[in-house]
């Protein structure tokens, strides 16, 4: 029933996440207005048409006024909450420590979905999400040691500061974003100093693996531009859960 619950919240939240994203950017705000609307012809939803994932898939990814296709990333942000959701719940040891990893998951979500959008990673997630992993590791609720959240997130953020100012005076061309900076204070806090080297080698062949495939069969490709902050979100997420067993798979 535990894990249940967890999938079916992780749904509910997936579908507040898709606000967020979808209207990053725009004049609305996450609560005005009130009600989920068609980005097409501006039909507001009914609760019916409102279920997380339900609904989509009962409408066939249409919506029920105009016909328009609904955009993919609402059931697949729904997908990954509810995926994420019962993965948490599986390795917290405690219902508070699952509360706080729902809120860091959340705002991975959040972030690399903008990311994904914009190529950009707002300031209000990055920082606020640094100050949630670091608190919530000062006071035991996370299996990092404070001390090495406070390395992981400061050595983490100057490494890829580093590595793009020394990618800059190479090429001469930005090759990484300071969102991408700020985001691993969050990041780099979650995993700590202990695995930051696999939550960065993660992450990098998350990246390499997506840009082979984006690639691929693309001839005359010199220069690919990806958003880092979804393959750092899901490095660091998957370090988190599996950090001790990788690292003895690695000895």
């Amino acid at each position: 029933m535990y894990l249940i619950f967890a999938a079916l919240f992780g749904l509910v939240l997936g579908s507040f996440y898709s606000v967020c994203v979808s209207r990053y950017g725009t004049e609305n705000t996450i609560f005005k207005p009130s009600r989920s609307f068609c980005p097409q012809c501006d039909h507001q939803l009914t609760i019916l048409e409102n279920i997380p994932l339900i609904s989509f898939l009962i409408q066939k990814g249409r919506c029920s006024l105009c016909k328009a296709r609904i955009p993919i990333f609402y059931p697949l942000i729904e997908l990954t909450s509810m995926f994420w959701a019962v993965l948490a719940a599986t390795h917290a040891t405690t219902y508070v420590e699952w509360v706080v990893l729902l809120a860091i998951g959340g705002i991975c979500i959040i972030a690399s979905a903008i990311d994904l959008r914009t190529f950009l990673l707002p300031d209000i997630l990055t920082y606020s999400g640094a100050a949630i992993v670091l608190v919530a590791s000062y006071a035991g609720i996370l299996h990092v040691d404070f001390i090495q959240s406070l390395f992981g997130a400061s050595i983490g953020a100057f490494a890829l500061w580093a590595i793009s100012a020394l990618y800059k005076l190479i090429r001469k061309i930005n090759g990484m974003g300071l969102g991408d900076v700020k985001f691993m204070l969050m990041l780099g806090a979650l995993t700590g100093i202990e695995h930051l080297s696999i939550f960065i080698f993660l992450s990098s062949v998350l990246a390499l693996i997506f840009c082979i495939i984006s690639t691929r069969g693309k001839a005359g490709m010199s220069r690919v531009y990806i958003p880092f902050g979804p393959f750092l979100a899901s490095g660091a997420l998957i370090t988190y859960l599996y950090g001790d067993q990788i690292a003895s798979f690695i000895r």
